[in-house]
């Protein structure tokens, strides 16, 4: 199985009487899941069969991945770090910032899946289920980081705000000197320029 080769795709209808059997299988909510067909990711091997498949929705900040559920236990291993993957492109991509599960596996909490903070229960979806002692959470990006990131850009972009108001006015006061610097040479010029033509009938011979 370590072998095999696979590849991912979202579930259509035509996936809904296999998803059906796995879910009977796993005594999943099989009604329940119906409604929720499209959040399936399937994994179907090069000649068509199905390996297993996972949900994974999203609300808002807020993403969930629910009923896992493989038919060999050997392709749990060489299909779920490789899912996981995708997962977090496409619930990077739709701007979510948690992602929840109930999943028993321990490989949701050797990548970094733990037990949420009070805090963070309370962003926990209704519409996700019920939020059980199982529940883990996996941050996908750091709040705390980003707020400073964001504070510290702020911070550059005022600096430099100040530094082009702080240009502006040498800048005026440049040209405020020119301008009087000019005026000043251009009454010397003028005063010495009518002090020249009112001397020249003096040194005609």
């Amino acid at each position: 199985m370590s072998e095999l080769t696979f590849y991912f795709r979202r579930a259509t209808l035509e996936d809904i009487e296999i998803l059906r059997e796995l879910w009977q299988t796993a005594l999943f909510p099989i009604q329940e899941l119906e409604k929720r067909l499209t959040e399936f990711q399937i994994v179907e091997g090069m000649d068509g069969r199905i390996f297993g498949a996972l949900g994974a929705g999203v609300q808002g900040e807020e993403a969930w991945v629910h009923h896992e559920v493989f038919v060999h236990p050997e392709a749990e291993v060489a299909v779920r770090a490789k899912l996981w993957n995708r997962l977090k492109i496409l619930f990077g991509n739709q701007s979510a910032h948690r992602v929840w599960t109930c999943e028993k596996a321990d490989f949701w909490k050797q990548i970094g899946f733990r037990e949420p903070t009070e805090e963070e229960k309370a962003k926990f979806p209704a519409d996700f289920g019920p939020g059980d002692n199982a529940l883990l959470v996996y941050p996908l990006k750091d709040l705390k980081a980003e707020r400073m990131i964001k504070n510290k850009i702020m911070e550059l972009q005022a600096a430099r705000e100040e530094e082009q108001v702080t240009l502006e006015k040498k800048t005026r006061i440049v040209r405020v000197i020119a301008f009087s610097l000019t005026g000043f040479f251009m009454v010397i010029l003028i005063y010495y320029t009518i002090r020249g033509i009112m001397t020249l009938p003096q040194i005609r011979p």
